[in-house]
């Protein structure tokens, strides 16, 4: 089988994958990711924007063909005489890693899985840890996650990352951003000007975009050192999907991969990359100032003084402080065999869920 074939069989599992998380995001969410998955289909840099009708047009022609896919099997994919499974991601990229290619796959939000075929710009062995980092793409679906942590291996792809970037730079919300105006002045980027003329301030954006994939890397070496929640999560998952609960979790997960020892705080303090750390507080989710509130203090003395030891002492609290809370939902989830969800779940919200307002 060629190369060719390979790639049309990734391609559809690509199109089962988007039709199954079409259903894990909000209406504008999915809306978001459709808008970024017809630029990378027609191979638009990040900052054009498409017609709408063609956009609209195209939306409709691919609900029309995720109907037509409703129960189907995953696509078996093959190399030379062998099939592989779609999730047999190792044994499948020991053949595409010397060919320049490599093949992703795993599970992405509410556990749908994702898929992702690309051209491979670097290999780096850190820790015990392969990272694999992708160029452009020859297939994906609508997840488009910049980089992914499955188990030993991580994925940081260049071209989603890029998406992901101008989004928020886009985002109107983000003009009065103070964390982003110190980031973008790192890289000597007025915003407007950005916006209004991308390509003649394109070397900078790459530049952005080169230091902000170290940073996504640290953060995903940072979930895989941080093990102790991987079966807090699939337990949380299992009784509570889609919950508050799993919400929450997910978003103490992340803000553990951030802060402890391995990940992309401790990075950024330990080679003075102010722009990282002002663009994890300019973009940060909804739960990170509740999770995080040690960071924005520590930080604002940072850009006044330049004195990086209070960064580093605020991430050391988060850290002490996020891995008490995990021991502890951790105690209370052995519990779940003499508990019944509802219980449980009460208890969960009461110690951990209400102190944050939630």
């Amino acid at each position: 089988m060629s190369i060719e074939t390979l790639i049309d069989q990734v391609r559809l599992n690509c199109q089962l994958a988007s039709a199954r998380q079409a259903g894990q995001f909000s209406l504008c969410g999915t809306l978001l990711r459709l808008r970024q998955l017809y630029k990378w289909e027609h191979r638009l840099p990040p900052w054009r924007e498409p017609e709408c009708e063609a956009v609209l047009a195209w939306i409709e022609q691919k609900e029309r063909a995720w109907d037509g896919l409703e129960g189907a099997p995953w696509q078996s994919l093959t190399w030379g005489e062998t099939s592989f499974e779609p999730f047999a991601v190792e044994a499948l990229n020991q053949h595409l890693l010397p060919q320049g290619l490599a093949y992703g796959a795993g599970l992405s939000r509410g556990l749908s899985p994702t898929f992702f075929l690309g051209q491979l710009d670097q290999v780096r062995q850190i820790n015990g840890l392969t990272v694999l980092v992708l160029g452009p793409e020859q297939a994906r679906d609508l997840d488009g996650t910049p980089a992914l942590c499955q188990g030993r291996l991580i994925y940081a792809r260049k071209e989603t990352l890029a998406f992901y970037v101008w989004e928020r730079l886009a985002d109107p919300v983000q003009q009065n951003n103070p964390f982003l105006k110190i980031a973008l002045e790192v890289y000597g980027l007025p915003l407007n000007s950005l916006l209004k003329d991308p390509q003649a301030h394109e070397d900078r954006f790459r530049a952005l975009l080169a230091g902000e994939l170290e940073a996504v890397i640290h953060h995903e070496l940072g979930e895989a050192r941080e093990s102790g929640l991987r079966e807090a999560l699939i337990t949380i998952l299992e009784l509570f999907p889609q919950s508050r609960l799993e919400h929450w979790v997910r978003g103490l997960k992340d803000a553990l991969a951030e802060v402890n020892e391995a990940g992309r705080l401790a990075y950024a303090i330990r080679e003075r990359q102010l722009a990282s750390v002002a663009l994890m507080l300019a973009w940060r989710s909804g739960l990170y100032p509740l999770l995080l509130p040690e960071l924005e203090p520590a930080f604002r003395d940072l850009a006044a003084t330049g004195n990086w030891e209070p960064l580093e002492a605020a991430r050391n609290t988060a850290l002490a402080r996020l891995r008490q809370v995990a021991a502890g939902l951790n105690d209370l989830l052995a519990t779940r065999q003499s508990a019944s969800p509802q219980r449980l779940k009460a208890a969960i919200e009461k110690q951990y869920l209400a102190p944050l307002g939630l």
